[in-house]
This record gives C-alpha cells, structure tokens and sequence, in this order.
C-alpha cells in the first residue's frame, strides 16, 4: 500500500502589492515592519502585470495604457472602492491619487523563487506557480518537523521573516491544497491542515471559483446559480462534463477532492542574490544596515533551504545616479567578502558584512543595496557538543570551535585576507623561519577539532614522551620580534642593559644552542650563538632569547619567552 499524496501551498496573497510597493519604503523612515506595512498602506496603490519592463532608454517609463486592467490593489486602494479587474480610468474615477505601479512576471517568479528556495528544506519536490503559490511535496517527510501541523506553521514563519503575508494549507494535492490556501479559512497563525477524510466536505464550503480559475466560466456557473464547490459537485457529471468543455474532467475531480496534478521541479539559480531599492536617496550607513539585515536575512533562509554555505560575497551599493553624476563619481560602491570558510546562517553573514559596510565612506547618496553569493559549495554544520551545551556555556556566547569560523571571516574582511591566517611549522632551524602566516581555509578547521577532540580523549603518546613535549613548549618563546633589536652589553651576570626602553639587570645566562653555516647554500648562511638570559629590573621581570653572530659579534634579542 503506497502512502498518500499530501502537498503544502504556500499563497502569497499580496505578493503582487507587496512588490509594486517595495520602492515607496525608506530606510530611514522605517524603524519596524509594523511601520513599513503602515506606510504602504496609506499610499492607494494599484498593480499592472506586465511580460516585461516598459522603460526606455533613457529610464524613464511612459505612462501606462488607461484601458489597462488593475491585477491588484492595495487596503489603501480598496478603501475607496478600487477592485481587482478595473481599469485605470475606472479606478481614478473613483481616487484621483491612485498611484500605478508595474510588476513583471519575471520579477514574481523570482521571488516566488526565494520562497521556493526556502521551502527546499521541508520536502524534496518543491514548485512554483505565477502570481501567488509555491508548492512542497512532503509525501513521507512532515514527520520530520513534528508533523504537518508543526511544519506548516514553522514554513509560515520563515515566509513571513522574508517579509510577506502568506497562507500556508496541507492538502492531497497541489491544486486542492492552492484552492484551500487562496479561500479557506485560515487558524491565526495562517495556516490550514485539511486530513484525507476531511477534503470532500472542506471543498464543498468554498466558491466555485476555488476550482474554475477562468473569469469567464466563472460568472457563467454563478449565473446558473452555482455558487460554491458542493454546488457543482452535486450536479450529475456526465451532463456537467459536456457543458465545461475540455478541462471538465479536471474542473469535477477537485469539486469531489481529488487532485492528481502533476508538478514541476523548480531548479534554483547558481548565484543567489538578493536586491532592493527605494524612491528616496538616503545619506550615511546606519539606513543601509537596516537594509542590509533584511537582505542578509532572506539570503541566509534561501541557503539553508538549499543546505548550501557561501564562500565569496559580494555587497553593492546602488548610489542616486544623477548626485554621482554631478560629482562625478561611480554610480557603485562593491564590496567583496572572501570569507575564510563557508557560511550561510544570516546572524554570521551580517557580521561580517556590516563589521566593513560601516567603516566604508560612500561618495554620494544611496537607492538600492544589491547582495550577491559567489562560490557556493554544500553547508557542513558542526556537530553541537552536548555536554557544553546542557552546561549553559553553549549558543551565540559559546566560545568553541564553533564560534571560530565566523570570527576568523570577520577579522578577514576587517583586516584583509593576507592578515588572518594560521601558523604552520616550517623545517627550519632559525627561529624566525620556523613558522608562516598560512591561509585559513575549512581543510584547516577540521584538523583545529580533531586536534581538540584528541587532547579531550587524552594522548596516545608514552609518558616521556609527553613530558619532552611538554618541556618543549615551555622552553619555547611566546614573542617573536619582527625585527631583532640590539644586546647593549656582554652576555654576564650583573651588567645592566636598555630594553624597550626600561633598564633591567642580568641576573642568569644560560646557553641553548650553536648554529654553524646553517643554509650554507645561500648567499648568506647563519652562524649563530643562542642563550636565554634572564632580567631583572623595577617593572618585574623578563626572560629573552639572545644571539651573537659570530662572523660580526653583534647581539641581538631576538624573541621574549614572556
């Protein structure tokens, strides 16, 4: 016995406002969502879908046609009487201040794309469909989440945190799972579970438009009489077919509740990117890293739902072309992050990016931000440590090795790549070349926690050999000089020497090791002299590293053992 179909319909319902509208926020009048919605809706707006931008080439639009029909209004709109399915002249008969906005198809599919992207993670299949609805078959998955109930609910939180209003329904097929989104009844938390034994009855209750999605034959069933789905169901099929033409068959299998229409895979683009803009240029940072948490935040929910990580990102600040113009400057300031190991969550993201945008001085005014993820490579989460973790020492204030990826891309881009790394051990005999600023890359990273995981579990290593190791690094110096600075005075006990500044004593000289022509096939081989000498003076105090080079007899502190 194969288990039953069951498809998730997320809705977007204002999708279409909500783009037209995206241009009229500024970042720096909005504080809150609450007040970003609120400023939209004040604003009559009225949508125009459109197959592509009718902008010419000099940017700017013509106005659009009067016999237009509207495709959405907004709560502004519509308070003044304006509907779906007006035209232009119609709707201004009714508010002389409309605003008309254009939307194209290919700017809905991208973002029903990113939602599409964040529902990878719930289901294997996911689809999409213009203007308002992304699928997810989670046929064998919803246990997963904790259910359908939970997983419905946890969707609709990462929809909204995307910033849209949305509708999320369960049902055993994709269109009766849409129908049920765009006319059911929702629970407070937007969202809709309807059970296999539940389907037929639930359809029933809703319009006939639920299922006949052409306006036409719409009206023509509501002026028969037939007004909701049961209606049209309880009409004798064979009779009914012949009347609804070719899509009959289809039409009568979702008044009854059954629904075995295919979908389509939805295949992400290579390279996220995320993208806004506004009407008024905006001075300074501060707006543009409110901006930026938006942005970072869906780019973030989109990689998690693909179980992708990014390596390379790129931030591009859109200035008011005629202020960059004027003051003949670029029209574009970009960043570029080459971040030391993949990452995806947007909390890490937003650090990074916003530790650089805030220390940058842009040369004019901004409109849009542009977020672009290069390099993308699978997302390898570290495994948590339990007991760190029970112990109240884990989450954003942990300080373990999960931590240490998302410190080390911050110091890159705040320092630059060339200035963060790790130490490698060199084969070298001279102090200064036993060690080199190595890249940090994630082949690193791994050997960072295996390297922790064996000190945890304990050396394999005999007791000797232990303690050499031991001594060793004790023997060793803890500050190497970048340059080596003068020895002032004979290697004795007793005499007193300058160093940095402060006057110490000699108090013991102790000697370590001779190098003789050591890299003799250089054009300078090292013959050098090593003693630890230990000082004394009124601040504490010091333990140096000295050598004497014994072709010229000069002495040089070459490292402190602190």
């Amino acid at each position: 016995m194969t288990e039953r179909r069951r498809v998730v319909a997320i809705v977007l319902p204002n999708l279409l406002t909500e783009l037209a509208s995206a241009p009229l926020a500024t970042p720096k009048l909005e504080a809150t969502d609450a007040a970003r919605a609120r400023r939209r809706a004040a604003v009559p707006l009225g949508v125009l879908l459109v197959d592509e931008s009718t902008a010419s080439s000099n940017g700017e639009k013509p106005p659009p046609d009067a016999t237009s029909v509207l495709a959405a209004v907004n709560e502004g709109a519509e308070r003044y009487g304006v509907r779906v399915g007006q035209t232009i002249t119609e709707a201004h008969a009714l508010v002389a201040r409309l605003l008309i906005r254009e939307v194209t198809r290919a700017e809905v599919c991208t973002r029903l794309g990113e939602v599409a992207e964040v529902a990878l993670g719930f289901g294997p299949t996911v689809a999409l469909e213009s203007p308002d609805t992304v699928w997810v078959d989670i046929t064998g998955s919803a246990h997963l989440a904790g259910g359908e109930d939970a997983l419905a609910l946890e969707l609709g939180a990462r929809v909204r945190a995307l910033g849209h209003v949305v509708r999320v329904t369960v049902s055993d097929g994709p269109r009766l799972a849409q129908a049920f989104g765009r006319w059911g009844r929702m629970n407070r938390e937007g969202s809709l579970v309807v059970g296999e034994a539940d389907t037929a009855h639930k359809m029933a209750e809703l319009p006939v438009r639920a299922v006949a999605f052409d306006a036409e034959l719409t009206a023509w069933l509501v002026r028969l009489g037939i007004h909701t789905v049961g209606d049209l169901a309880r009409l004798p099929r064979a009779a009914t077919a012949s009347r609804l033409g070719g899509d009959s068959a289809r039409l009568l299998d979702l008044a009854e509740g059954r629904d075995e229409s295919p979908l389509v895979a939805y295949v992400p683009p290579a390279i996220p990117r995320e993208e806004t803009s506004w009407d008024d240029a905006v001075s300074g940072v501060e707006p543009l890293l409110f901006v930026l948490r938006g942005l970072v935040s869906r780019l973030g929910a989109r990689l998690e739902g693909r179980g992708e990580a990014v390596q390379v990102l790129e931030l591009v600040v859109l200035h008011d072309s005629a202020v960059a113009r004027f003051e003949q400057v670029p029209r574009q300031t970009a960043l570029r992050f080459e971040l030391s190991t993949p990452l995806w969550r947007p909390e890490e993201l937003f650090r990074v990016v916003a530790s650089r945008l805030g220390r940058t001085e842009l040369p004019a005014s901004s409109v849009g931000l542009r977020l672009e993820a290069h390099a993308i490579t699978r997302a390898l989460a570290l495994q948590l440590n339990l007991s760190r973790y029970g112990s109240g020492l884990g989450g954003s204030a942990g300080k373990g090795p999960e931590t240490l990826p998302v410190l080390l891309a911050e110091l890159s881009a705040d320092l630059g790549k060339d200035k963060v790394g790790i130490l490698k051990l060199e084969g070298s005999h001279r102090p200064e070349r036993k060690s080199r600023l190595s890249s940090a890359s994630e082949a690193i990273l791994p050997s960072f926690r295996r390297d922790k995981m064996r000190r945890e579990a304990g050396s394999s290593e005999t007791p000797s050999a232990s303690l050499r190791e031991s001594a060793e690094r004790r023997e060793a110096p803890t500050r190497l000089l970048p340059r080596p600075i003068a020895f002032d005075a004979p290697l004795r006990t007793g005499v007193t020497v300058s160093v940095e500044h402060r006057l110490f004593s000699v108090e013991r000289v102790r000697f370590e090791k001779r190098l003789d022509a050591v890299e003799w096939w250089t054009p300078e081989p090292v013959s050098r002299d090593y003693a630890r000498v230990w000082l004394s003076g009124a601040s504490g105090g010091l333990e140096a590293i000295v050598y004497v080079d014994r072709n010229t007899g000069a002495r040089m502190i070459q490292a402190f053992a602190d």
